[in-house]
């Protein structure tokens, strides 16, 4: 019990706190916006919107945001130096990056009405999400920088804003466009509005983090200025993104894949079940984003004590997406009813189905912190591409032979292997290094 009120009274437990208030924040207004779109505009129509949103989803993962996490902990080790430059080069080289593939994700992306005609036979989806697609370029740019400047400066108040805010802002554009009577086509275009919105606050954010952070560079830095050999984190900012970015395809994946198979009205059901049950996962979000940092301070300061932090930050992970997880599934039909209406009723029986994947996601919380933390990603990249490789085939036939529930089938699989995998060999992995 002492050790317990230890942890919840500690920094660490505080902070935690504070960027769930504007992570859940953010996950409940998407939410929220989501159940008003599935209302306004019906199953097949919201089936449509769901699959726009999961292939932008799958474009985005190419963007530099992801880089984030892989200077964290360089930038966050500069700064406990007192390493003015090396702080300074770090942002340079974060900005470079996200503006670059930015430019390059919106390029590739104009192939997607195409792609989207030629699977979907609905060229109007691949319109939308390219839209999407778009948005999420643009709001990246400076709100990327912010995050990590927030994070890495112990500014967690702001950081949760900023992480509330770029939802809020988009969410209020679409529901206010779809309502205006616009459609689905006013969803995607909200998200580009809002998008511009997001980048002037992210603007003002960083402006108001170099007022406390030396070392950091002005906005102009951004588009002028280079980073001092910058050349030393091309390779592990491109290991990390390819990293974090697989992960968050066994997220955006599943309803795009379900969308070649499934009726537009199933797809919504799918989308429903499967976004309730990962709105009550996000609360273990905030706890992957502070691990970047908490790792590493860890092995850099007492490595002893890293795989017993290891450990215990997965079993309470695992602990809490279980729970977190079967009260969702049992209320979900009631709240599906409020909610949504009795047209997407079948939904909720899928959410039983998903209880194991809720269990398996808790085995992921501390993952990929520690796989940066040890330099060992590009045996995280290994071990979840061979995952794809084997586990998309399989769960395309349990589709077409089960539909929705083939669909199940498949996420649950792509997390169950790779989560008990990655951590089996992190544990040996920790105890080799003793």
């Amino acid at each position: 019990m002492r050790n317990m009120f230890r942890l919840a009274s500690s920094e660490f437990a505080r902070r935690t706190v504070t960027l769930q208030i504007g992570s859940i924040g953010a996950m409940l207004v998407q939410a929220v916006a989501n159940i008003l779109v599935a209302r306004y505009v019906g199953p097949d129509q919201f089936g449509r919107y769901a699959i726009a949103m999961s292939l932008a989803a799958i474009g985005s993962v190419f963007l530099g945001a992801g880089a984030a996490d892989a200077m964290a902990p360089v930038a966050s080790r500069a700064q406990h130096r007192g390493d003015a430059e090396g702080l300074r080069s770090a942002f340079l080289f974060l900005g470079k990056f996200v503006l670059v593939s930015g430019i390059t994700v919106i390029v590739l992306g104009t192939l997607m009405p195409f792609l989207a005609e030629r699977f979907y036979g609905d060229a109007g989806v691949g319109i939308f999400g390219f839209i999407v697609l778009i948005a999420s370029a643009l709001s990246t740019i400076l709100l990327t920088p912010a995050q990590l400047g927030s994070q890495v400066f112990k500014r967690i108040g702001m950081l949760s804003a900023l992480t509330f805010v770029d939802q809020a802002v988009r969410q209020a554009f679409v529901v206010g466009l779809v309502f205006a009577g616009f459609g689905i086509a006013g969803a995607s275009a909200g998200h580009a509005l809002g998008a511009v919105l997001v980048f002037g606050v992210s603007a003002l954010a960083w402006r108001a983090l170099r007022r406390g952070g030396a070392g950091l560079p002005t906005l102009a830095d951004f588009w002028t200025a280079r980073p001092t050999d910058g050349r030393q984190y091309i390779a592990p900012a491109l290991w990390v993104l390819a990293d974090r970015n697989i992960a968050m395809l066994y997220g955006a994946a599943p309803v795009a894949l379900a969308g070649l198979f499934l009726t537009t009205a199933d797809v919504s059901y799918f989308k429903i079940a499967f976004g309730w049950i990962t709105l009550v996962l996000s609360v273990l979000g905030p706890v992957s984003v502070l691990l970047n940092t908490e790792l590493a301070h860890i092995q850099a300061e007492r490595p002893e004590r890293l795989a017993g932090a290891f450990a215990k930050v997965t079993a309470a992970g695992v602990a809490v997406s279980c729970a977190a997880t079967v009260v969702a599934a049992l209320i979900s039909r009631p709240v599906f009813n409020i909610l949504y209406g009795a047209a997407y009723a079948p939904a909720a029986p899928l959410t039983y189905w998903l209880i194991p994947f809720g269990v398996f996601f808790g085995f992921g919380v501390a993952l990929g912190p520690l796989w940066r933390a040890l330099n060992q990603v590009r045996t995280s990249i290994v071990i979840n591409v061979c995952v794809l490789i084997v586990g998309t085939p399989i769960g395309m036939l349990a589709m077409r032979w089960w539909g929705a529930g083939g669909a199940i089938a498949l996420v649950t699989g792509w997390y169950a292997i790779s989560h008990v995998a990655s951590f089996a060999y992190l544990q040996r992995a920790l105890k080799t290094t003793r």
